[in-house]
């Protein structure tokens, strides 16, 4: 096998699968790539045990063939390389895989190619299309909400997916088949939990072919997967096959395994009426919060808000650490509240959010707070107040 490769291509495709690779594990292929040159395309192939990727890129092929190489020492050396072009090479009577440009040369062990999986990249017939920025903002406002500990009832390490029509309707016709989706008629939400917290992210803007009422759950790494192979502007699909998503765009696709279990049904976490709506900015507000936040512990993570006419006062009180407050001018009329919340469940949402205004809605001590953006109404976080 023989290629000439862009430098820069080459090293950003093998960028992109570095967090897919096993560090350390008794699986040597999981420390595997494979390269498959053939009719001027490319294949880099890597997986793990609950996601498999492969990216395509153009290349001038000297000899087809394949080969299975180290694919984190493949990343190292392409990019230690200073030419715009660099080759890469087997040679038939030997196991040594050779990566150059014109003036350094290195030599690697490859592995039998017979012993890499064969991974099934087929796309499914039914898909949804969405922006991949769409998708990472949604991903980037709810995955701080995964849970870190396993709950006996319901599966809360993951994110959950729900794609569901605007309107609330689903007819039994769309629950037993594919139904054609059209920008703007649908929902694709994320939600995710901890038990203390649950953060709802939704996209109107998507369309293709699924099953209504289709839900499944990510994994946190799935996600982390996609943010980190789909990184730049894109149309990206999405499609189910039994217990795995394939997503793929124009040059990469993934297929993930997605988690097993049960869901809680959100929308019994966050109360349908509140008494108190208080909007602010948010800059200033999460600026106030990051001061509290240098007295804050592990163990007293609690910020204080006292709501009144014109005025939010901000405090902290940490018996171990020290106490501080602030003042923050607002344009709220209503009546006096005073609530804390974990200044961690604020900041999390608040550094995510994207709009300038977060608009606070509170009913009291014992039932959670919402807090929504004022430009994207469908980005929302509930918190459990702290007693």
């Amino acid at each position: 096998m023989e290629f000439t490769a862009d430098r820069h291509q080459l090293s950003s495709c093998l960028q992109k699968i570095q967090s897919i690779l096993e560090k350390s594990s008794s699986l040597n292929n999981l420390e595997n790539i494979l390269l498959r040159a053939d009719a001027g395309k490319l294949e880099i192939v890597a997986f793990d045990q609950n996601c498999s990727a492969r990216g395509t890129l153009e290349v001038e092929i000297g000899q087809p063939g394949a080969v299975s190489i180290n694919g984190r020492k493949a990343f190292d050396l392409v990019r230690s390389l200073n030419d715009e072009k660099i080759s890469i090479r087997q040679e038939s009577e030997n196991s040594l895989v050779l990566i150059e440009d014109r003036k350094s040369s290195f030599k690697i062990l490859s592995a039998e190619v017979d012993e890499f999986p064969e991974i099934d990249f087929t796309e499914p017939a039914s898909s949804i299309q969405i922006g991949s920025e769409d998708l990472t903002q949604l991903i980037d406002l709810t995955v701080f909400s995964v849970a870190r500990i396993a709950d006996p009832r319901y599966n809360l390490q993951g994110v959950f997916l729900e794609i569901e029509p605007v309107n609330g309707i689903v007819d039994d016709e769309g629950l037993e088949g594919d139904r054609e989706i059209t920008a703007g008629s649908h929902f694709f939400s994320l939600i995710a939990t901890d038990g203390h917290r649950v953060s709802v992210a939704r996209n109107r803007d998507i369309s293709g072919r699924i099953s209504l009422g289709e839900r499944k759950i990510f994994s946190r790494k799935s996600l982390q997967e996609i943010k980190s192979v789909f990184s730049r502007p894109e149309t990206l699909n999405l499609g189910f096959s039994h217990n795995e998503v394939v997503v793929w765009g124009e040059d990469f696709i993934l297929v993930l395994r997605m988690l097993q279990g049960d869901f809680p049904d959100y929308r019994k976490m966050i109360p349908e009426h509140f008494s108190h709506r208080v909007v602010v900015e948010r800059e200033p507000l999460l600026y106030i919060l990051k001061q509290m936040n240098l007295l804050a512990q592990e163990q007293y993570k609690g910020v204080i808000f006292d709501i009144s006419k014109g005025l939010m006062k901000v405090s902290i009180n940490n018996p171990e650490m020290g106490h501080g407050h602030t003042e923050l001018v607002l344009g709220y009329q209503g009546e006096p509240v005073k609530i804390a919340f974990n200044i961690n469940y604020l900041m999390d949402f608040l550094q995510a959010l994207p709009d300038e205004k977060v608009l606070f809605m509170i009913n009291d001590k014992s039932q959670p707070c919402l807090l929504q953006g004022m430009e994207h109404e469908d980005y929302m976080c509930g918190i459990m107040p702290i007693n």
